[in-house]
């Protein structure tokens, strides 16, 4: 199984969400809730504890792509 990556393009740039093995229906459940104003954000934590914060106003004015990671 590839490991895929959501790709999120912003007028403020260009962001890269992992999605860990298994969870890709999940993250594409979390991105239709803060698209349909259900959730307000995606938190994602990162390998070191860090915790990325993708709100939902930034989701909605952006193109998201799922994308095979390179």
């Amino acid at each position: 199984m590839e490991k895929k990556v959501i790709k999120i393009t912003h007028v403020t740039g260009t962001y890269i969400i992992e999605v860990p093995n298994g969870a890709l229906n999940d993250m594409k459940t979390q991105l239709d809730k803060c698209l349909n104003d259900e959730q307000g954000a995606i938190v994602v934590k990162g390998e070191d504890g860090d915790q990325f914060v993708y709100p939902s106003e930034l989701l909605k004015n952006s193109f998201i792509a799922i994308v095979d990671k390179e």
